[in-house]
């Protein structure tokens, strides 16, 4: 009997020591684009406009593949956006590459984030929601829209592939 219990209180002790994933653990592999929202505003005709997207139609092939060993991202989406700014229309959205990434704990105190690092900016997307095969991120980007910059609110949703 005492041998029973020797053993199961190591096996307990063994499944307590068990290292909890970290947020780039849970975050590494492919995921999948399943869903974008953007929201800002426009200048049209010296009128300050609200501007809202919502994904029309998403590539097969949007996807974010993060990887820890070696450090590595890569990146496309391909996506069909209905833009609503006093008029509906449709803005093809494409945007690609591949860099490094990073996360930052937010410790219960500030949103965990994620930054991707490329050759030519580095991008901070805010964890809104993470669980095991699904994440929503937000970030702040700039999109040339007709020669103006426009300054977005963009949320995006990913499934695990």
């Amino acid at each position: 009997m005492k041998k029973y219990l020797a053993l199961a209180v190591i096996v307990a002790l063994a499944v307590s020591c068990k290292k909890d994933p970290t947020l780039a653990d849970r975050l590494e592999g492919m995921w999948l684009v399943n869903d974008i929202t953007a929201s800002g505003s426009i200048s049209i005709l010296g009128t300050t406009v609200p501007l809202i997207a919502n994904d029309k139609s998403i590539s097969s092939t949007s996807v974010f593949n993060l990887v820890q060993e070696p450090n590595s991202a890569v990146y496309n989406v391909d996506a069909v956006l209905e833009v609503s700014a006093g008029t509906t229309f449709d803005f093809p959205w494409q945007q690609g590459g591949n860099g490094t990434w990073q996360t930052h704990p937010g410790n219960g105190v500030a949103p965990d984030s994620v930054y991707l690092i490329t050759d030519s900016a580095t991008t901070k997307y805010e964890v809104l929601n993470l669980l095991d095969n699904d994440v929503r991120l937000r970030t702040l980007t700039d999109v040339d829209f007709q020669g103006q910059s426009i300054n977005l609110l963009l949320e995006m949703g990913f499934t695990r592939q």
